[in-house]
Order: C-alpha cells, then sequence, then structure tokens
C-alpha cells in the first residue's frame, strides 16, 4: 500500500508539473529514453576518465561524439518541434498512477519481449550479408575493450530497427505511460550498460553482461547476441561464458 502510496506522488507530481498534454506528447517518452542513455553514459565516462584512466578525457570524448553526435541532435531538434508544433501520442492520460503489481507484471513482460524480439532481429543482422555489410558493421567497428557509447554507435537504419525490438511492448499494448517511460528508461539503460567495459557482480547476475558481449565483438561466429537478458542466448545455443 506505501508503494502504491509512493506511485500515486510522482504520478500527481508528473501531471501537476508536465500537464497532461505534455505527459501525451511524444516528448515525455523521448526524454525517458534520452535519459536512459545519458544517465549510464555520463556516469561510466566519469569512471573511465577519473577513477580507471583507462581513457582520456579526449578519448572518451571522441568516443561519445561518434555515437551521439546525429542522435543528440535529433534529440534536440524533435523537442524543438514538440514545444513548437504540440501534438498528443496517447490519446487517454489516466489519473491515477499504476499499482505495484501493475507496473511489475508489464515491466517484465517489457524486458521479456524486447528481448526476444531484438534477438531474433540481431540474429537476422549478422546472417544477412547485406545487411551485415551495410548496415550492421558500422556497430562492430568496435572492437574490445567496449566503452559505454558504443551502444550508440550504430546506423540510422539500425537505431530506428532495434528501437522498435526494444520498445515493442509499450509500443503494442496499452500500458501506463508511467511504465512505459520507466520501461523505456531501463531498457535503454541496460543496453547502454551491456557496453561499457567492466564486470559488476550483482547486475551481471540479473542482465546480459559486459564481459559476455566483449565476446560478441571479438568473436566470427555470434555468440551472446543478446543485450538485455541472457535468456534467449541460453535458450537457443548462442550463450559463451566469458572467463
Amino acid at each position: 500500500m506505501q508503494s502504491d502510496s509512493a506511485l500515486e506522488s510522482l504520478w500527481a507530481w508528473l501531471i501537476q508539473h508536465l500537464g497532461v498534454a505534455g505527459i501525451a506528447s511524444p516528448a515525455f517518452l523521448l526524454t525517458a529514453v534520452v535519459a536512459g542513455v545519458y544517465l549510464p553514459g555520463l556516469v561510466f565516462s566519469f569512471v573511465d576518465v577519473v577513477i580507471t584512466k583507462r581513457l582520456t578525457l579526449a578519448e572518451s570524448w571522441a568516443t561519445y561524439w561518434r555515437a551521439m553526435k546525429w542522435y543528440g541532435s535529433f534529440y534536440v531538434v524533435a523537442m524543438a518541434l514538440f514545444v513548437t508544433y504540440p501534438i498528443r501520442l496517447l490519446s487517454n492520460v489516466p489519473l491515477a498512477a499504476p499499482t505495484v503489481l501493475e507496473l511489475c507484471r508489464d515491466l517484465v513482460l517489457y524486458f521479456v519481449v524486447g528481448d526476444v524480439v531484438s534477438y531474433f532481429w540481431h540474429r537476422f543482422e549478422h546472417q544477412n550479408r547485406w545487411y551485415m555489410r551495410n548496415v550492421h558493421y558500422y556497430h562492430h567497428v568496435d572492437t574490445p575493450p567496449l566503452t559505454i557509447w558504443t551502444a550508440m554507435v550504430v546506423h540510422p537504419v539500425e537505431g530506428v530497427s532495434v528501437f522498435a525490438c526494444f520498445h515493442l511492448y509499450g509500443i503494442l499494448f496499452p500500458i501506463h505511460p508511467l511504465t512505459f517511460a520507466v520501461g523505456a528508461f531501463s531498457v535503454t539503460a541496460v543496453n547502454m550498460i551491456t557496453h561499457c567495459g567492466y564486470r559488476l557482480p550483482l547486475y551481471d547476475w540479473c542482465f546480459a553482461n559486459s564481459r559476455n558481449h566483449d565476446i560478441h565483438h571479438s568473436s566470427r561466429e555470434p555468440r551472446n547476441i543478446s543485450v538485455m537478458v541472457s535468456m534467449c542466448d541460453r535458450m537457443f545455443g548462442t550463450f559463451q561464458r566469458s572467463r
């Protein structure tokens, strides 16, 4: 009950400060996705440059700029358009928050559906020679040791297709906007952290981890294809544990 109250308070705060029109705007979900990119991106960039010193500030910036110069610009332009020409992505914005049970159920399904669909799409990207040579190759220019921004070093065509795979559950099913935003943030952040280059013991137990994904970027035969959880890799024989 206390958790439900916390969700109600958060949702009431969002409605009060953003308004129904703000929550119904594509800007609400786009901001959640962008936060999923930049929050882990900035944290792990700080770790790279200041704590482990495996990258200089110039090297970290160069990787960031190569990954984000177009996507960051797109966000700024898109937000300016949404503010100037308001449109509604959601036809109905509920006044009540989701229950904790609803939130947890939909987040699990968000991850499961996103992982399954993105897994098979990623396999296709490797199996189709034309697509691999002309689109997906751009992501595999980066080889281990990877950095957090490697996740965003993708061809624009792949950027759109992978976005659709990751967020398919929220796109197709009528989930609560708060759940959609939390799911969009979480899935995006996990994809980023999968490329961070560090062992994270508790995190690695729950999600596809960076050291295993390093194998994907260094092996000719596709291994550790999943970037969210390792469920499909384990089910379909493409999982390889790092040493």
